[in-house]
């Protein structure tokens, strides 16, 4: 029984040019125009792929499995359909399957055969749907020549289900082949992929996309301008199913605000259908980052917010810019656009690259902000404070001797004054003696010679080095620094090994001594493993990439600063100099008993495992 036998005033098939189905339900753009060959002008932008596959048919080496993988909206499932139905295609000529004429490939195109089984792995996961994929399996094909399974989302799958698949996807029957698409391949196990011959799907060039638009355009008779196809095709991001469908939005968009339908979609109308800002007001937004003018992008931002702007797309597209003008830099030649060759020569490499980092990496903050606009608004004061700071520190005169070494050096001299020594012994400590005078003037003069007679000078100026650090300058980092930044540290260790990141819940910064970070820990198990040398440079890589220079990492019990390093060596407080060379080692610090040992250990691991600790029954 069909539609037309229970509902005889509906049209049996579509009018001409129309895209209705049975029932007068519309079919979106991106399944009306679903590629049914594999001619290049059908299955457009993944030559590579489709040549592989037409020569397999051709020459009847078609795989038992295969693996397609890559971004959404690239084609995966789409060619899993042709493939099945190319093999299947009754057509004698290899060249022209799928033909689309035959009982075969009209079966296939019209959902009347049950042997192209499509499943969502999100949904049929478990080793209970493996089983039953198991048993029919067996099953001889009841229309078509070769059964094919097209498994969607494959990384889906459970592990034991994936291992339970494993022997039937290596050995599956004479009739029966596998797809499986998956936009995550890293997720699927390496004996699944080795049974699998493997296809990257690429994402489609915005040139490929705004051409196949154009030609469905044309074919819908929806008059569009190459400007607003340019912004589809950069919002689409490579993915020709969400640039048809946005342009399916267009339509309808220009339907409901043009009765007459002689006005063209143009790249306002996808602007305010995507809530995108003006290419005008990212340029405003940028040249304010130039001049380090945080209330004139704090209005850009708040006026952008108010005009119905999503900033999350301003925020993307401020990224794009800054990408842009970083290559513009980086190059160090004029390029084609003039708006981005004024930006160029605003920025410093080091600067443009830390603008891109720090804006690439709020888009989730915004996303889950209770108010939008403010992980943009803080990231962009924090922009402009840096790079405010940055000309300060350039134009700023050599640092002034602290008042805090003024009075040390009062002290010593006071101390030196009471204790009595040799006109012999005065001369042999006087070099010493010239770490830093008691008023600024003499400093001056001190550093002046310092550059001018180069390294060989006086010692005066190592003392000066080693006070620098206790007037922190624009570089340096602090600790209320490093505690801002350590959810994202330990963010960063996660994605590189979830062990340490175990270890740094039981830590917390305490000291900043130059580039030197100290960490401490309550555990003398968690102190022995974040000493270890993989556990060091790991942290050392991630924490000088976030704090944009290189550091060293040392971790201490907490409470007993003084407990040596793995080097051997005790660290120092900030501030204090280097201990002389005829000094004597610390004492080391006295082993635990091994009741106490064994209870921090336990106490480590439980913290390590979120586990619980069992008292065995007596």
């Amino acid at each position: 029984m069909t539609a037309s036998s229970l509902f005889p005033d509906l049209p049996n098939t579509p009018e001409e040019g129309g895209s209705t189905t049975s029932f007068g339900s519309t079919q979106s753009l991106y399944r009306k125009y679903r590629p049914q060959t594999f001619e290049a002008d059908d299955l457009v932008g993944q030559d590579a792929i489709v040549r592989t596959l037409r020569n397999a048919i051709r020459l009847d080496r078609v795989a038992h499995a295969y693996l397609f993988t890559g971004p959404r909206g690239t084609g995966k499932t789409t060619t899993a359909r042709l493939l099945a139905k190319a093999v299947n295609c009754l057509d004698p000529d290899p060249d022209a399957r799928p033909c689309n004429r035959c009982a075969a490939c009209v079966a296939i195109n019209t959902g009347a055969t049950t042997d192209i089984i499509e499943i969502d792995a999100a949904s049929n996961r478990g080793i209970d749907d493996i089983r039953e994929l198991r048993e029919r399996v067996k099953f001889a094909p009841t229309f078509l020549k070769t059964k094919f399974y097209i498994v969607d989302e494959a990384h889906q799958i459970t592990g034991a289900a994936a291992n339970a698949f494993l022997k039937t996807l290596e050995e599956p029957p004479p009739h029966t082949k596998f797809i499986l698409a998956t936009t995550d391949p890293e997720q699927l196990l390496p004996t699944i992929v080795s049974r699998c011959q493997r296809f990257d799907f690429k994402r489609f060039s915005r040139a490929t996309v705004i051409e196949h638009l154009a030609r469905v355009a044309e074919q819908e008779g929806v008059p569009v301008e190459r400007d607003a196809l340019d912004v589809i095709g950069e919002h689409a991001a490579g993915s020709m199913r969400d640039a048809l469908g946005l342009l399916d939005q267009l339509a309808s968009y220009r339907e409901q605000n043009d009765a007459d339908g002689d006005h063209p979609i143009d790249a306002d109308d996808v602007r305010n259908l995507l809530g995108v800002a003006r290419s005008e007001r990212v340029l405003r937004l940028a040249n304010a980052l130039a001049d380090a003018d945080a209330g004139a992008g704090l209005s850009i931002i708040s006026d952008a917010f108010e005009a119905g702007e999503d900033p999350r797309q301003l925020n993307r597209q401020l990224v794009s810019l800054l990408r842009s003008v970083m290559f513009q830099v980086a190059a160090g030649k004029r390029g084609t656009d003039p708006e981005v060759d004024r930006l160029a020569a605003r920025f410093s490499l080091g600067d443009i690259a830390r603008h891109s980092a720090r804006f690439s990496e709020i888009d989730y903050r915004i996303r889950h902000a209770s108010l939008p606009q403010l992980p943009l608004e803080i990231a962009f004061v924090q922009a402009t404070l840096d790079s405010g700071t940055a000309q300060a520190v350039s134009a700023a005169p050599p640092p002034r001797e602290s008042s805090a070494s003024r009075d040390r050096a009062s002290v010593d001299r006071e101390s030196d004054s009471r204790a009595p020594r040799s006109a012999a012994s005065h001369e042999s400590r006087a070099p010493r003696r010239t770490e830093t005078p008691s008023t600024p003037a003499p400093v001056a003069t001190t550093e002046t010679s310092a550059s001018i007679d180069g390294p060989a000078s006086s010692p005066a100026p190592r003392k000066i080095q080693e006070d620098a650090p206790q007037v922190r300058g624009s570089g340096a980092i602090t600790v209320d620094q490093l505690h801002d930044l350590w959810p994202k540290i330990r963010l960063d260790v996660k994605a590189r090994d979830r062990r340490i990141e175990a270890l740094l819940s039981s830590c917390d910064p305490a000291d900043v001594d130059g580039s030197r970070i100290t960490l401490v820990t309550s555990y003398k198990f968690h102190w022995e493993k974040m000493n270890e040398d993989a556990t060091r440079d790991l942290l050392q890589q991630i924490i000088g990439r976030l704090v944009g220079q290189p550091v060293t990492v040392a971790t201490e019990m907490r409470g007993t600063p003084s407990h040596p390093t793995s080097n051997g060596s005790a660290p120092r407080e900030s501030g204090q100099s280097a201990p002389p060379a005829n000094a004597q080692p610390a004492s080391p610090q006295p082993e635990p008993a091994h009741g106490e040992d064994a209870r921090t250990i336990i106490e480590a691991a439980r913290n390590i495992f979120d586990a619980e600790e069992l008292t065995p029954r007596s």
